[in-house]
């Protein structure tokens, strides 16, 4: 398929639209490092569970390759998810969203300056609109009438930064090693929350116990839902992901998987939630200027 990369990205800007959503039920239980801990453990899990059922090809993995891959899960996955949580607990799921939406010219920067791979002045003029949008956006106050919380943003800016890093970073050892983008997913994500579990003690008091006790004082209710959130927001958006990354531009890949606030404001819909007009104006034209990348 000429757009197979296209097309994972974005299935994986709906299925993590709705996984951003359940992930917002959870912040008041989970400090985002134990979140991140959490969702990475299961996550790793389910994928060594599916990978002997996949086709591989014979491949030889070089040291090389790995710790790029190590690499970019520490800086997309310890760091940025771990920010993106952060995030989330602050300002919401669709401010969040939105500033993710800030990826796309970053990636296309650093993909333009390490990896060669230029972009068209129309694609430029998508970035732009899409950026200028997801600003106007971010800065509307709550449907409470609070403003935006600056700490959230500065994580949602951190998020963005560290998600076009790991993008550009992840690509280029996808592309170069031929690398499936499962095996690829599962070392990203293996090494970046061994790096969280790591890092978790010098920033929390006793988290780990914690972290139990909050799981087991769940309700079987609470736990599938966080299940559920796994399932499609880590291991089925970060697979399709990396599908999307190794068969599409960084830039434009990022691009699509940057329409989820649009999915979440479906969510909201069904949910009943106020959504302001103006953040549908804004999403809208951000999700124009993502479209120029197809014209």
């Amino acid at each position: 398929m000429t757009y197979v990369g296209e097309f994972a990205a974005i299935g994986a800007a709906v299925v993590w639209a709705g996984a951003t959503w359940i992930y917002g039920q959870f912040g008041h239980r989970f400090s985002a490092l134990q979140l991140n801990i959490v969702k990475g453990i299961v996550a790793s899990g389910m994928m060594l569970v599916v990978m002997p059922f996949l086709p591989m090809p014979d491949l030889e993995l070089s040291p090389a390759h790995f710790w790029v891959l190590a690499f970019s899960g520490v800086i997309g996955i310890a760091i940025g998810d771990s920010a993106y949580f952060a995030s989330l607990k602050r300002i919401g799921a669709n401010k969040t969203l939105l500033l993710e939406s800030l990826a796309p010219p970053l990636s296309g920067v650093l993909a333009l300056t390490f990896l060669g791979a230029a972009l068209t002045l129309q694609s430029w003029l998508g970035v732009i609109i899409t950026t200028l949008a997801v600003t106007f956006v971010v800065f509307q106050p709550n449907n409470s009438g609070e403003k935006t919380a600056w700490s959230g943003i500065g994580f949602g800016l951190v998020a963005s930064v560290c998600q076009a890093s790991g993008v550009v970073i992840s690509h280029y050892a996808l592309v170069a090693g031929d690398i499936p983008p499962l095996l690829g997913a599962l070392i990203r994500l293996s090494v970046g929350v061994a790096a969280v579990m790591l890092l978790i003690p010098w920033v929390e008091r006793k988290p780990f116990s914690s972290m139990v006790t909050n799981l087991k004082s769940m309700h079987s209710r609470d736990k599938l839902w966080l299940l559920s959130a796994i399932f499609v927001g880590t291991f089925l958006a970060l697979w399709l992901q990396q599908v999307a990354l190794k068969h599409a531009n960084p830039a434009i890949a990022q691009t699509l998987i940057a329409t989820s606030p649009v999915f979440i404001l479906v969510i909201y819909a069904l949910k009943g939630e106020r959504v302001s007009r103006n953040s549908i104006i804004g999403t809208l034209v951000a999700l124009g200027g993502i479209s120029l990348f197809f014209l």
